[in-house]
């Protein structure tokens, strides 16, 4: 039997192919995962033995994940701000850029009059991880998720049961905003939106092999699920009101001249994420 600490190097040796600088990174999430343990204590607990019933665990999970498949989807578990999520093929892998969409749908909230019973929608709600992380850190808000892909909505219905939110996170299939009456009742409309486009090459080859194309892939310009939500949401958004929406690399500009022409909207922004690019767009409905 070999030790925690030998498992580690081992491990961080074979995952370098697909892992590569996480490599080590990932060894600590495989040992975590079976053993229970975060990285102070597996590194406190560096000289126990992994038991054989152990060992074959930790291989069947490094044979899956040498496949190519994302360690999320090995573990079955995913981190996004404080949450730990239940995560699997049947929706996007929460990412820390989209943290950011968090922080600032928050701070939009913040901008209107207090009151106890704000709507905040996520539009393509995925794995859930984005309005449940709203609904649990804002007691203020009610949040409605919604997906067209009705196994994405399974996987989000398990992480609201998992989460203890189902008061204040209700689930809707539809992967557009006119479900909702066309009067304004949304204060804020909050969405990681399919915006790469079909031929994008930039695109990992995990992405395109493991993840839902419904939620990564909006068409041929990359622009099409965004330019039919911000129309959509003219007449169901209040006054004052904000979009808060993850945008691709290369689409800033081309967002800028979308809202250009709209008089129904004010205050756009766009912020840049921890790599200094352009990810996450903020704009308000008129008064």
């Amino acid at each position: 039997m070999k030790s925690i600490s030998e498992w580690r190097r081992d491990l961080t040796s074979r995952l370098k192919p697909v892992a590569t600088d996480l490599a080590a990174y990932e060894s600590y999430r495989l040992l975590g995962h079976i053993f229970g343990y975060g990285p102070t204590e597996l590194t406190l607990r560096s000289s126990t033995l992994v038991a054989d019933e152990q060992a074959e665990k930790l291989e069947r999970l490094v044979a899956r994940r040498l496949t190519g498949m994302p360690l999320a989807y090995v573990l079955g578990r995913a981190y996004f701000r404080t949450l730990e999520l239940l995560c699997d093929s049947r929706a996007l892998i929460p990412r820390p850029e989209s943290e950011d969409l968090v922080e600032i749908a928050e701070q939009c909230l913040d901008t209107l009059p207090p009151s106890a019973g704000r709507v905040v929608v996520d539009l393509g709600t995925g794995s859930g991880n984005i309005g449940l992380t709203v609904a649990h850190e804002r007691s203020d808000v009610f949040v409605i998720g919604t997906d067209l892909d009705s196994q994405a909505l399974e996987l989000a219905e398990e992480n609201r049961r998992h989460l203890g939110l189902q008061d204040r996170f209700v689930l809707v299939r539809g992967d557009t905003l006119t479900m909702f009456p066309a009067t304004p009742v949304i204060d804020v409309i909050v969405t990681n939106p399919p915006y790469i486009a079909l031929d994008d090459p930039y695109v990992e080859q995990s992405v395109r092999e493991y993840e839902p194309k419904m939620a990564v892939f909006a068409g041929q310009t990359g622009l099409e699920v965004i330019e039919r939500f911000v129309t959509q949401a003219e007449s169901c958004l209040k006054p004052s009101g904000w979009i808060v929406s993850e945008i691709g690399y290369n689409q800033a500009d081309q967002i800028r001249a979308l809202f250009a022409g709209r008089p129904a909207w004010r205050n756009l922004s766009i912020h840049r994420d921890l790599a200094g690019i352009e990810r996450v767009l903020a704009v308000q409905r008129q008064l």
